[in-house]
């Protein structure tokens, strides 16, 4: 075994770094030695990104060429076409389908090609000296490259030795994606059903049983789990996966780790001499995977845990970046993709963006010039994967392309880690990513900005290796070498640029308070404090800022506080069947109404049918029970027939479907809550006001009334009064806000407002837009008290 330090330089003194892995270096070197001629591009190496590497300026055939592809040396051998084939015998850790127990020829074979696969890893060589070092220390810390394994073999390899005994393995993921899709990966590794042996629990969305030993879950998941379960009892390792990001969940669940550990692994027992005899019972090991060199922080945070190294990409990726910056980054990205498609040989191509809109607009020009292709010309095929985005659709990038096809995966930073997508030999890095920022305010609330900003060297590396996990592959950069170089080194923690209103509302149920947690970077006190005011404004906790009953059971739901509180509050004002529904719909993933800009008058008169005079939540409800009535319609007809005339509808109507699926799928897991805490969610507004009245003085009956104020108790931070001027002014802040030009009430001027969200762009925008009597406000405790 040879002992390194981490970050491949000389060892510290009194530190013990383990090194484990197999060196394919000298394979590829006597492979780049038959190419005689030098590439006419910047050539930088994954490995030495840090070191000078020649000119700066791209060239091809004697003219700068900034993201094209580089001249193949004249010795240079195409390689033949690659079949398609099942997505078994590729990447170790990509999505697959589920695995089947057949004993057929077919699967047999597949089970075996897995295990190669397995074996063939570079962490497998030390397989046995990790499972020793982990059995002997309590806290590993796991430094694993890009392509080495770790996130699929490691939980296998405790479970596989016996490490864990009758408990389970949790291995926390930053994304739900990654997730499911190494969950299932696993499983058909261990020839088990997804949910059975491997399982997974993402939030609004779980597999697993009570026989499950391996979980995927998102960091979120597991920090949710402390509040029923404060000591983790029923886990025996943690395995905390791609801890680099550094999310606020995953901070969290280190710190509260670090507790745990130490009541757990406390001896039990004490001899005669009053010396520790007898070890825990229940013991918890802990690893913390990470793929970037920032392993001694962790190291230090576990008071020195012990750094094991596994030296991991398999295949050797050249790096060409641009000779200057890209102005227009989606544009340069199709120029680079039909460069390659053209000139170099079969391999699927995986361009990275920063959102939605940016995937969007880049496959339409692909599919518009994909056409103009010459006949003999390989087909393109375009494969989307965001957060946003049904599983089923993300799922579409791992199948196989077909026959005398390039697949073209268009992807957001979800596929900058962990996930492996067969095929890839190309990537394209726009250099781009979305950063959430918060702008806390001591007065309470704030401002969510969502900005498209520089990515870091460590999810330039990343990306980079995308493209050597089956073979050798190429990366090309839209950027500079300079602007690598200029980059942070790793990103800045989420605990610092986000709001911390629900982690603190959390750890007030365990009885923890943030400014006393042992964290391994403190937020500002201006965020703490206008989380506090935040709390104390939907009921979460009293001026002492100690946890209300309210409080406790605003926790129990898994979306954000002030839709919890609304929930709460509509148990008095009986409306919690319609709030549920709204905030169902206000809690997926993706928006929806779908808005397509050269049918921007047939999108108008569809939605004109939804629209609520009292503003978007009501126009929300109207949107379900449309739905809902168009299920109730077809109700006889065959279930393929019923879900084709559901899709029709919603295309028709250009509502998005997979919004509404997923709305049902959240709507049913806040009523399991609702029970538990014993709210009654079946009570109606409407059945409420058909049967009492209600009756306003124009004699006509509003069921909106108790669902706006509802609504309006989580929403009070987010509320705003009209002005001489015509914009509204915030209640809670100094911001002058407009009505977002897609609400309802958009061209309306009503007296109070609530909201769900701000927007930033050329003004301040609120987005999600109720009215709502002014007279609340009035009524509404906390204002009371902070007025008085």
């Amino acid at each position: 075994m040879v002992v390194a330090t981490a970050g491949r330089s000389t060892p510290k003194p009194g530190k013990s770094v383990v090194q484990l892995f197999r060196d394919k270096s000298q394979k590829y070197n006597q492979h780049k030695k038959r190419e005689s001629k030098p590439m006419p591009w910047v050539d930088v190496s994954d490995e030495e990104s840090g070191q000078k590497t020649g000119k700066n300026s791209l060239k091809r055939n004697g003219a700068m060429a900034n993201g094209q592809s580089p001249n193949l040396p004249s010795n240079h051998r195409r390689k033949k076409p690659r079949h398609s084939h099942d997505t078994s015998s590729h990447a170790h850790n990509g999505v697959q389908e589920d695995a089947t127990n057949g004993a057929g020829p077919s699967s047999l074979s597949k089970a075996a090609a897995i295990q190669e696969q397995r074996k063939d890893l570079p962490i497998a060589q030390g397989r046995e000296a990790l499972i020793e070092e982990i059995r002997k220390n309590d806290v590993t810390v796991l430094l694993g490259e890009t392509g080495s394994g770790k996130t699929t073999q490691v939980p296998q390899y405790l479970l596989e030795s016996g490490l864990v005994g009758n408990g389970m393995i949790a291995v926390t993921q930053p994304r739900r994606v990654a997730a499911t899709s190494l969950a299932a990966r696993v499983a058909q590794e261990q020839n088990a059903p997804l949910g059975q042996l491997v399982g997974y629990a993402v939030r609004f969305d779980e597999k697993s049983t009570s026989n499950t030993r391996i979980k995927y879950m998102t960091d979120g998941m597991i920090v949710r789990e402390l509040l029923s379960d404060p000591m983790l009892s029923k886990y025996s390792v943690v395995v905390v996966d791609e801890a680099h990001e550094r999310t606020l969940r995953t901070d969290l669940l280190l710190a509260n780790l670090k507790k745990i550990i130490k009541k757990r692994n406390e001896p039990t027992k004490r001899d005669a001499k009053g010396k520790n005899n007898t070890t825990s019972s229940n013991p918890l090991k802990i690893v913390v995977m990470s793929a970037t060199l920032d392993a001694e922080k962790f190291s230090k945070f576990f008071s020195g845990a012990k750094i094991l190294y596994v030296k991991g990409r398999q295949h050797p990726v050249k790096i060409y970046h641009s000779a200057e910056h890209q102005m227009d980054y989606v544009d340069s990205a199709m120029r680079t993709f039909f460069q390659i498609h053209t000139d170099q040989p079969p391999g699927d191509v995986l361009i990275f963006l920063p959102g939605q809109e940016d995937i969007e607009s880049l496959q339409a020009s692909i599919e518009l010039f994909a056409r103009q292709l010459p006949v003999n010309s390989p087909n393109v095929l375009i494969c989307s994967m965001f957060a946003a985005q049904d599983s089923r659709k993300n799922i579409q990038a791992f199948a196989p392309a077909p026959p005398n096809t390039r697949k073209c995966i268009l992807a957001t930073n979800i596929a900058e880690t962990s996930i492996t997508i067969p095929g890839v030999k190309y990537v394209i890095d726009t250099g781009k990513c979305k950063e959430k920022q918060f702008l806390a305010r001591a007065g309470g609330g704030g401002l969510d900005t969502l900005l498209t900003k520089d990515i870091t060297q460590s999810s330039a590396m990343q990306r980079t290796g995308r493209a050597g996990r089956e073979g050798s592959g190429m990366c090309f950069r839209l950027y500079p070498e300079s602007a690598f170089k200029a980059m942070q080194v790793s990103s800045e923690p989420e605990i610092l640029r986000t709001s911390l209103t629900s982690s603190i509302l959390q750890l007030k149920c365990l009885g923890q308070d943030m400014q006393d947690l042992d964290l391994m970077d403190k937020p500002d006190e201006e965020s703490i404090i206008s989380a506090f005011r935040t709390l104390w404004l939907l009921g979460s906790v009293d001026q002492k800022g100690s946890l209300t009953p309210a409080g406790r059971k605003m926790a129990a739901f898994p979306v954000d506080p002030m839709y919890a509180c609304s929930i709460v509050a509509s148990e008095g004002l009986q409306c919690t069947s319609e709030v549920i529904d709204i905030i169902s719909v206000l809690s997926s993933s993706s928006k929806l109404f779908v808005d397509i800009s050269d049918q921007r008058d047939a999108v108008a008169e569809q939605r004109r049918k939804f629209r609520h005079p009292s503003g978007d939540h009501m126009t929300i409800l109207n949107v379900v029970r449309a739905y809902e009535e168009i299920s109730a319609s077809n109700g006889t007809t065959s279930a393929n027939k019923n879900k084709a005339a559901k899709r029709e509808w919603c295309r028709k109507h250009f509502l998005n479907e997979r919004t509404l699926l997923e709305a049902q799928e959240i709507r049913n897991q806040l009523r399991t809550v609702c029970e538990r805490e014993n709210i009654n969610w079946t009570v109606s507004a409407l059945k409420k006001t058909a049967v009492v009245g209600g009756a306003k003085e124009d004699g006509v009956i509003h069921e909106e009334d108790s669902i706006i104020k509802a609504l309006g108790h989580g929403l009070t931070g987010n509320a705003a009064f009209l002005q001489p001027d015509g914009t509204y002014k915030q209640i809670m802040g100094p911001s002058i806000v407009k009505i977002h030009p897609s609400s309802v009430l958009c061209d309306k001027k009503v007296a109070a407002i609530i909201y769900d969200e701000l927007v930033f762009t050329n003004h301040i925008y609120a987005r999600g837009v109720s009215s709502i009597p002014k007279s609340f406000f009035a009524t509404h405790e906390p204002l009371k008290q902070r007025h008085a």
